[in-house]
């Protein structure tokens, strides 16, 4: 059953990636209001991809969201479609109120900062003024989320070029507190997505290293025929499997909150992946450092999701 979920969702969702969310448009750092990404974004609302994290959808196929996250991962995706789908979204679901907080996810898609209250604001992906800006924060007791003025986002510089950075200032627009018991379901399987797209990310950074392997020539021979190569390769492909492995156990706890099992997926996930990023540049020898090659996208994706799957964990905690 799960390999017919897996072969229907990929020749659904990920052939919709993978037609209209080129290498391109991350190059590009595309916001949500250019043409090419309204019409992305139109086709997941309408094809029902932005209800992927609810209850019903979870129930029937939520096997698919590995490969689903692995696609947007593979893609780069430059929208905020797992923070929409499976946390914004759940949320809506399990408190209508909200309605007074979130804007409509068809027309904005949601950018979302997961921290503790006591955090200073931080930084926070910048998808144009289009997007909605929220920040869902731990309290002692529970959670609030908020919703801050894209006009007062102020631009950083950050790791990946591919999406814009920016940082929280002013006060909310609107926001509402949530329990601990509505947020920490949504936020373990919003994880798990987080963590399906940064194994997806270095997954393609490793397909492109192996193929490189197999055509670049050095003493006559293929560089992937050399055990120097070979054998760190196959390495960095089990324990990207392994992750995958960790992502599945999350998933099917999703019922049931999982700190342990969480914290654990998120270092086996992220160790793996930046492992294979890394040895993709290195196989890839001086042209994997250099703009014009995807690696160095992969890369930079790949830390700026480990990063953020961490601190996600890290909530996650009693």
């Amino acid at each position: 059953m799960h390999s017919e979920i897996r072969t229907l969702l990929s020749s659904t969702f990920g052939r919709l990636l993978e037609d209209r969310h080129p290498a391109a448009h991350a190059r590009r750092a595309l916001p949500a209001h250019d043409d090419a990404q309204r019409a992305l974004w139109k086709e997941l609302a309408e094809g029902g991809w932005l209800e992927a994290g609810s209850e019903a959808f979870q129930a029937e196929y939520g096997p698919g969201t590995l490969p689903m996250g692995e696609w947007a991962g593979r893609a780069l995706l430059t929208l905020p479609y797992g923070a929409s789908a499976f946390l914004a979204r759940v949320l809506l679901e399990q408190a209508p109120a909200l309605s007074e907080v979130l804007l409509d996810l068809a027309a904005h898609p949601a950018s979302i900062r997961c921290d503790r209250a006591e955090d200073e604001a931080g930084w926070i992906d910048d998808y144009g003024p289009s997007a909605q800006y929220l920040r869902l924060s731990r309290r002692d007791g529970g959670w609030v989320l908020a919703r801050h003025d894209p006009a007062m986002l102020d631009p950083a510089q950050g790791l990946d070029p591919t999406v814009a950075l920016a940082r929280l200032r002013g006060p909310a627009l609107a926001q509402a507190a949530l329990p601990g018991e509505q947020v920490l379901p949504a936020l373990q399987t919003h994880l798990a997505f987080l963590l399906a797209q940064l194994a997806g990310a270095a997954g393609a950074s490793l397909d492109l290293a192996i193929a490189y392997a197999k055509e670049r020539e050095q003493f006559g021979r293929a560089i992937g025929q050399f055990q120097a190569i070979k054998h760190p390769l196959v390495d960095a492909w089990i324990g990207l499997d392994n992750g995958r492995y960790a992502v599945e156990a999350l998933l099917r706890s999703r019922a049931a909150l999982d700190p342990a099992l969480a914290a654990l997926a998120t270092r086996v996930t992220a160790a793996a992946a930046r492992r294979a990023v890394k040895l993709s540049i290195q196989v890839h020898g001086g042209i994997g450092f250099s703009w014009e090659h995807d690696a160095q996208l992969y890369l930079k994706r790949a830390y700026r999701l480990a990063v953020e799957a961490e601190r996600t964990a890290a909530l996650l905690q009693p």
